[in-house]
């Protein structure tokens, strides 16, 4: 494990990232259990109330309380800039996000606007302080990295600032002009500007670190991100003003191969790795590469082919591959290597700290903390729901069966990481 452009005595308490960490499965095991209860029709259209709370207890609960989480980690040990008061400042935002997410997933299940405003506010606080105090973090330092990371920040102020326009239009009754098309731009700036900008730059640091594979194209890591900004703001300037609808299909291309070339350059890497030792957190980040390969290859074809973007599963398989695919995928994988080491670091410095420590043992290794056998069960689990998610699309009672399956899969994630939490309290007291 390659550790020697970090600065791991800036690392901030466990209690900033783990609080994320911990909180976002059981949001998967709310997807999970709202899938089950309202069965094959919540995928009756697109633009439902339960599918919008579906999207969102996935896309915010899940995936942005762990991004926040990563992003307050890595920040002082990549960055080496320190965030002020990082154990009441993540608190603060830890809470808004999750409340927030409640609120607007319930406000969409049960229809209620008073749950959407408050979830306005919420939202609002939890994004634009988090991406205040980030920012201004971010402005001091430099690297491939960190304008990676910056223009993730600007990509969620975008998502953030059309997704509460959005949440207005519902929660106060208010005609939006341009709804759909506005709807379309938060999708896209959500899931490829904050979300697939944000993975790419943790992984050009995670990737080679925890893999032990070549370090990513000097040429890749400098370019790929700002260009695949500027394209996205390209496409959203084409797809508000212009009627040719030949310009943006063209310009959605363009998105879809710079996410294709991360995708190939990771699998490449991977082959490549120096360490052969079998490692289950390669097979999170495989299908991961696939699954985005898969969704562009899909995306592309629906440019290109109209008529097959004009199907109603096109968007549903659309979104399963992305998100289900990549997104889930790459970061349950991310989880199953920070999550081990941040706790043996944490216990390794408590234990070298001759103020603290009383008792001198043994600190368990990353394997000890969730082992591999947990990991890979977890996975397995998480790999059948999501093929049986695909098969939902063509036999639609297959949804209740899926959901149980997803159920147990954010379950045993879960488990594994409070059982890491618990090793980690228990060593500590020990050492103390």
């Amino acid at each position: 494990m390659n550790t020697a452009n970090l600065a791991l005595q800036q690392t901030p308490p466990l209690s900033v990232p783990i609080r994320f960490f911990i909180t976002a499965p059981l949001f998967g095991i709310l997807a999970s259990l709202l899938l089950i209860y309202i069965g094959p029709d919540i995928f009756s259209s697109r633009w439902g109330l339960n599918i919008l709370a579906l999207t969102h207890l996935f896309t915010l609960g899940f995936v942005s309380m762990i991004m926040f989480g990563a992003i307050l980690q890595l920040l002082p040990v990549v960055a080496g800039t320190i965030i002020p008061k990082p154990v009441l400042t993540s608190s603060i935002i830890h809470i808004l996000l999750t409340v927030g997410s409640l609120s607007l997933t319930s406000g969409f299940i049960f229809g209620q606007d008073f749950l959407l405003r408050i979830a306005i506010v919420l939202l609002g606080l939890s994004f634009f302080s988090f991406v205040a105090i980030v920012g201004y973090c971010l402005i001091q330092v430099k690297g491939n990295i960190i304008i990676g990371m910056r223009l993730a920040l600007l990509a969620l102020l975008i998502t953030a600032g059309l997704g509460i326009g959005l949440v207005v239009r519902f929660a106060y009754g208010i005609t939006l002009p341009l709804a759909m098309i506005l709807a379309n731009i938060h999708l896209t700036w959500g899931l490829v500007g904050w979300v697939g900008l944000l993975i790419i730059a943790i992984a050009y640091q995670v990737v080679p670190m925890f893999q032990i594979t070549p370090q990513y194209n000097t040429k890749l890591m400098r370019w790929l991100i700002p260009i695949l900004f500027l394209v996205l703001l390209l496409w959203t300037l084409a797809y508000l003003w212009l009627e040719n609808n030949k310009l943006v299909g063209w310009i959605s291309i363009l998105i879809g191969l710079g996410l294709a070339v991360f995708g190939a350059k990771t699998l490449h890497l991977q082959i490549k790795r120096l360490r052969k030792i079998p490692d289950v957190t390669l097979n999170f980040w495989r299908v991961g590469a696939v699954g985005l390969l898969l969704s562009i290859i899909l995306w592309i074809t629906g440019i290109i082919w109209t008529e097959l973007a004009n199907q109603p599963f096109y968007p549903l398989l659309l979104f399963i591959l992305f998100v289900g695919g990549f997104v889930l995928m790459v970061i349950q994988g991310m989880l199953y290597k920070i999550v081990p080491f941040l706790v043996w670091l944490h216990l390794q410095n408590q234990q070298l700290n001759p103020l603290r420590t009383v008792n001198m043992i043994r600190i368990p290794h990353m394997k000890q903390i969730i082992s591999p056998k947990s990991a890979q069960r977890q996975f397995w689990v998480y790999l059948i729901a999501l093929f049986c998610s695909i098969l939902t699309l063509q036999f639609p009672n297959l949804i209740y069966l899926t959901g149980i399956i997803l159920l147990v899969a954010f379950i045993l994630l879960e488990y594994n990481l409070l059982k890491a939490l618990k090793l980690y309290r228990s060593v500590l007291i020990s050492i103390q």
